[in-house]
């Protein structure tokens, strides 16, 4: 199935903009009760479902761009997903103040799944 509805780019838009603001709201709170301690990971999480939800989901709603297959999408939509959950506990282990390898795992994860978005995926009858 292709998307061919220019709407859906403008839903998209506004479900990540909602997404992008509970994330910074959660940065926020989180950030307030840390005892004064800070983590860019945890206050700039928001940045990326707004840049690259939103804003693309914006610039293919202006550009009207040809179809895309579900598949695609689905795989960009959970490269953001990991990649936004991925800054969030990074930023809680940064203010918890240890670290770990794993997080790394979250950033390649989420670049494999926005990268392998880029491929032409043939849908099934």
């Amino acid at each position: 199935m292709y998307i061919l509805d220019t709407n859906f780019y403008k839903k998209q838009a506004i479900v990540y903009i909602i997404i992008s603001i509970i994330t910074m709201i959660f940065g926020l709170i989180y950030e307030k009760y840390s005892h004064n301690v800070i983590s860019y990971f945890m206050l700039c999480a928001f940045w990326i479902p707004l840049i690259l939800g939103a804003i693309v989901s914006i610039i293919l709603y202006i550009v009207q761009t040809k179809e895309i297959a579900k598949l695609q999408i689905q795989l960009y939509n959970a490269g953001i997903a990991t990649l936004t959950i991925g800054s969030i506990i990074k930023g809680v282990l940064d203010i918890y103040g240890t670290t770990n390898w794993k997080v790394y795992i979250y950033l390649i994860v989420g670049i494999f799944f926005i990268l392998s978005s880029f491929i032409k995926h043939k849908e099934r009858n």
